[in-house]
C-alpha cells in the first residue's frame, strides 16, 4: 500500500471538530513517520480502515458489537497486504464483518471521518493505537442470517439515538451524524440557506 495517496486523501481532509483536528494531526505525522504505518509490528499502531454502513437515507447504522473492547462500532479493522488502499481495507472489512457484497458509495472513496484511539493489551499484542480513517458506505440489505447470529460478532441497525443509548462513542457518534447530514440533504440545506 502507497502512503502518499493516503497522506494526499489526508492533506485535503477538513475536520470537523477540535477532537477531530487532533486526531487528523496524529495521523498525518503516524503516516509521514519512518517506518509502515500499515503493519501490526508497529509498537506505536498501525492505520486501519473503518466503513459507516446506512441505509441510503441516513435513517439507521449497521453496527458491530466488539468482544474485545465490549461495544458497539462500525465494521473495520487493519489493511490487509492485498488491500491496494485504506479505503479497500474499509470496504474488504465491512463485507467480511457484515456479510453484505454491493454497498453504495454515496462520497466515493472520500474521507468520512478520522480518529485516533487507544487499544488496550490483549493476548500477545501490546497496547497501541488505531489511526482510523473512516468511509461512507450504504446499503438496503439485512444483516445475513449466519452473521447476524454469530454470537461472537453480534450486529444489528441501529438510529442514531439507540446507537446513543447504547453507548457508542463520541467519535463514532460524530461520524454518524455526520453520515447522516449527508445522505438526509441536510448539509445541501444548510447550504442553501446560506
Amino acid at each position: 500500500m502507497d502512503r502518499r495517496d493516503l497522506i494526499s486523501a489526508l492533506e485535503g481532509y477538513a475536520p470537523a471538530s477540535p477532537e477531530e483536528a487532533a486526531s487528523l494531526d496524529r495521523i498525518r505525522r503516524f503516516v509521514a513517520a519512518p517506518g509502515d504505518p500499515f503493519v501490526r509490528a508497529n509498537p506505536e499502531g498501525h492505520v486501519t480502515g473503518s466503513a459507516v454502513v446506512a441505509r441510503p437515507d441516513g435513517s439507521a447504522f449497521l453496527l458491530v458489537h466488539h468482544r474485545k473492547l465490549r461495544r458497539w462500532l462500525q465494521p473495520g479493522g487493519h489493511t490487509d497486504s492485498t488491500d491496494a488502499s485504506v479505503y479497500d481495507a474499509a470496504l474488504r472489512e465491512a463485507r467480511e464483518e457484515t456479510g453484505i457484497s454491493r454497498f453504495g458509495v454515496p462520497i466515493a472513496d472520500a474521507i468520512l471521518d478520522v480518529d485516533v484511539h487507544a487499544i488496550p493489551a490483549h493476548g500477545n499484542d501490546p497496547a497501541h493505537s488505531h489511526f482510523d480513517v473512516r468511509y461512507l458506505l450504504t446499503s438496503q440489505e439485512t444483516v445475513h442470517a449466519e452473521n447476524a447470529e454469530d454470537p461472537a460478532r453480534p450486529m444489528r441497525w441501529m438510529t442514531l439515538d439507540e446507537a446513543r443509548s447504547r453507548g457508542a462513542d463520541a467519535s463514532l457518534l460524530r461520524a454518524l451524524e455526520k453520515a447522516r447530514a449527508i445522505l438526509s440533504g441536510e448539509r445541501e440545506s444548510q447550504a442553501e440557506a446560506r
